[in-house]
């Protein structure tokens, strides 16, 4: 028996198959005799109807201002997907008989500070969410957003759902919180691009931290540092298997770890940084041979600062276009070291 958060991202709550095997995931650690916290995002993608970019998208014919207000309206706007998915999922739980309680960030305690958009997490009140649980219920919680200072509703950033469900893991003193996606954990690249990279049993904070702020998509990079700073032990896991994923925790990777940590990409607009982020003290090899390929396929080194600098890592920048290539020649380089 265990106390879990479960998160849920937005390509599991996208359909009613994706839904079923969520709801299945939640029924069977039930079943099991763990405590559930359910955090969800908003359902979808771009295109989907309560998607997140999709709701802004509603925006656009008539644009509402500028400054603070233009913020206000676009964070109020954007946290509607998540307050949707929270009302379908407990919607859902309870007409299987798994009474479920649907909780928005106000009735969730989740206190944020810091501009529209991309607020921080300051801490959350879990009282509500306890006595949700105690009463027997599954929370159902809205990931995404959260209450400022003044009362408005703000949003904590793209993937915040993340930091929401690590958050309350952390406030409620969870066991795990298990960030459940659409890939078995995290992998040395993007599976869709690279099919081959081996999945990671277990990571450290800093080095998830130092993955995701790089642009591995799999985890939001504000979770690693929160769930360094209370402890909170993270499994990256996929809704559409039973793997174990990937542990992230404060245990230091193993002195036989692999030298490469991960290789990641960021578009932006037409162009694209591709990162190769090694083990501390490892690095010399792998940037050597990740330089000598980058360069082969007409890339260049990018100017893009870190704070703080980050000497066991590398960037390099291409068009958008030659992005997912270049990704697929890095780890050919550099992917067995």
């Amino acid at each position: 028996m265990a106390f879990i958060v479960q998160k849920f991202g937005g390509t599991s709550v996208a359909d009613p198959d994706a839904r079923e095997r969520m709801l299945r995931k939640v029924e069977a650690a039930r079943a099991a005799g763990d405590r559930i916290v359910v955090v969800v995002s908003a359902m979808g993608r771009k295109g989907a109807p309560y998607a997140t970019d999709t709701l802004l998208g509603l925006l656009e014919p008539a644009p509402v201002g500028s400054g603070q207000s233009d913020g206000l309206v676009r964070d109020l706007m954007a946290s509607c997907g998540e307050t949707i998915s929270a009302c379908l999922v407990a919607s859902l739980l309870s007409a299987r008989g798994t009474k479920a309680v649907p909780l928005t960030a106000y009735s969730a305690g989740i206190r944020a500070s810091g501009p529209y958009g991309d607020a921080e997490v300051s801490d959350v009140d879990v009282d509500r969410v306890m006595a949700v649980l105690d009463s027997g219920a599954v929370p159902v919680v809205t990931g995404f957003q959260a209450v400022s200072p003044n009362g408005g509703i703000v949003t904590i950033g793209r993937g915040g759902s993340d930091t929401s469900a690590v958050a309350v893991g952390a406030y409620a003193k969870a066991d795990f919180v298990d960030i459940y996606t659409d890939v078995p954990g995290v992998a040395t690249a993007d599976p869709r691009i690279v099919p081959e990279a081996p999945f990671l049993e277990r990571l450290d904070y800093g080095s998830m931290y130092r993955l995701a702020s790089n642009g591995a998509r799999v985890l939001h990079d504000r979770s690693a540092v929160l769930g360094e700073r209370f402890g909170v032990r993270i499994r990256v896991r996929s809704t559409f298997d039973e793997g174990l994923g990937t542990l992230v925790s404060a245990e230091p990777l193993p002195a036989d770890a692999p030298a490469l940590l991960g290789i990641a990409s960021v578009k932006d607009g037409g162009e694209a940084v591709v990162s190769v982020i090694c083990r501390p003290g490892r690095a010399a090899e792998v940037l050597r041979r990740a330089g000598e390929a980058a360069e082969a396929r007409g890339a260049a080194v990018a100017s893009r600062r870190r704070s703080p600098p980050d000497p066991d890592a590398v960037s390099f920048a291409c068009r958008a276009d030659d992005a997912h290539a270049l990704v697929r020649a890095l780890f050919g380089a550099v992917g067995s070291l």
